[in-house]
């Protein structure tokens, strides 16, 4: 086989597999720069107390929202009950309205049944934002709170 074939299949061969490489690398790039200020809603929120009601027997979380959003708005946390052994007991949801940038809101949730044994866990499940202020005309609404 001549020299310059050689040549010719070990850059093709090289190529074929460094683009695809270089396209992965330069995407995974681009994405990390797009997001790398993105927040999420559940980073807001903090369990500030997890017990059993004395008189009613039921799970009780109080939450703590601290707005770190651009615009004032509604958060809206689903907080999980669990169990010592982590398995879920049951979810609850509360709401701090209104809630302006840099404020904090508290709201406490309370578990429809009775807990049993033991003390329970309270996980912050899920947490969404909804701005309450209107956008202005002419500008993009954004989805990132």
């Amino acid at each position: 086989m001549p020299r310059w074939a050689v040549v010719v299949l070990v850059v093709v061969g090289s190529l074929v597999v460094l683009v695809p490489i270089g396209g992965i690398v330069a995407y995974m790039y681009a994405v990390g720069e797009n997001h790398k200020n993105l927040r999420f809603p559940s980073q807001d929120v903090t369990v500030a107390r997890c017990a059993v009601d004395p008189v009613s027997g039921r799970p009780v979380a109080e939450l703590s929202v601290t707005s770190r959003a651009a615009r004032k708005g509604t958060y809206t946390v689903t907080v999980e009950f669990q169990d010592e052994r982590e398995k879920a007991v049951e979810r609850v949801t509360g709401v701090v309205e209104d809630l302006a940038t840099g404020a904090t809101g508290r709201t406490a949730v309370v578990g429809a049944e009775e807990y049993g044994q033991g003390a329970p866990r309270c996980v912050v499940y899920d947490a969404e934002f909804e701005s309450t202020e209107p956008t202005a005309p002419g500008s993009a609404a954004t989805a990132t709170p």
